[in-house]
């Protein structure tokens, strides 16, 4: 049994560092070159599959990046079945990273442009998943066959709603829950405090989770907001914290978790993750 099937982007990330960001015209050396599979979708796949059965629904281009993409996803235990190849290439981050921790990111979707409603029909329709979660980095148009095929089918939605940018009143009202974090929650709402912004979203959405770093997180259901700290540690590599805590959030509610212990169980796994260099997890 599928228990959740993730629909979003799969992506290489190329990550130079470097001493400095480079000016306008200016060449820069860097230092050391990394190739990590990434991108949203593969990344709250592979988090959700520590937990529980996990499938992985999106395009991936015949390139040889889009081997490596499809080869994380099976040692990672997901479900490819559903990751489809298409003449072309696969999705690409280009980061480079300063010493400071500042990152600049281009991001080329390529394949993950590609990802077409009746695909996502499709895969939904032969897997059957108790929950959805999906994210933005594929078309607008895929999100929102994803988000009507769980209202029609009565999976659970959850929504990661990043990177920012407009959703339809239904699919907003659909998501249980929206995960944001500040700067996504300001651009759905203009608030500018984290509890403005969740009981704006809370009149939208089924129920919200806004994550707050190293603050931890705001879960609102049924008119009730409850606060979970974040443990108290010193962080090794924050890449993919948040993608952490939306699949193992994710599985725990596939399994019959009440959200805030789900909340409660993703903080501790995206703790656990950010003590540890992003290559060697």
């Amino acid at each position: 049994m599928n228990r959740v099937a993730v629909v979003g982007s799969a992506n290489l990330d190329l990550v130079a560092r470097t001493p400095r960001r480079p000016d306008p015209g200016e060449t820069v050396l860097g230092t050391t070159y990394e190739r990590h599979p990434g991108g949203k979708g593969l990344n709250q796949a592979a988090a959700a599959a520590t937990v529980t059965a996990t499938s992985f629904v999106g395009r991936r281009g015949s390139d040889e990046a889009g081997r490596v993409l499809e080869a994380e996803l099976v040692r990672r235990g997901v479900d490819v079945s559903r990751f489809l190849p298409l003449e072309g290439a696969s999705g690409h981050a280009l980061i480079t990273v300063t010493p400071d921790g500042e990152n600049s990111i281009v991001v080329l979707p390529e394949a993950n442009s590609l990802v077409r409603p009746r695909d996502v029909t499709d895969a939904l329709d032969a897997l059957a998943p108790q929950v959805v979660l999906t994210q933005q980095e594929i078309p607008l148009a895929a999100t929102l066959a994803t988000a009507r095929w769980a209202l029609t089918h009565g999976a659970r939605l959850m929504l990661n709603a990043s990177p920012s940018a407009p959703l339809p009143g239904d699919v907003l009202a659909a998501a249980d829950p929206l995960v944001v974090n500040l700067t996504e929650a300001h651009f759905l709402t203009s608030a500018d405090t984290p509890s403005d912004a969740a009981k704006v979203l809370s009149r939208q959405c089924v129920s919200v989770v806004i994550t707050l770093g190293s603050d931890g997180s705001l879960v609102v259901e049924n008119g009730r907001t409850t606060h979970l700290p974040a443990p108290r540690l010193t962080a090794v590599d924050t890449t993919g914290a948040g993608d952490m805590f939306a699949g193992v959030m994710a599985a725990h509610l596939a399994l019959g978790t009440g959200l805030v212990e789900a909340a409660r169980q993703a903080t501790q796994a995206a703790a656990q993750a950010i003590q540890t260099p992003r290559s060697s997890r």
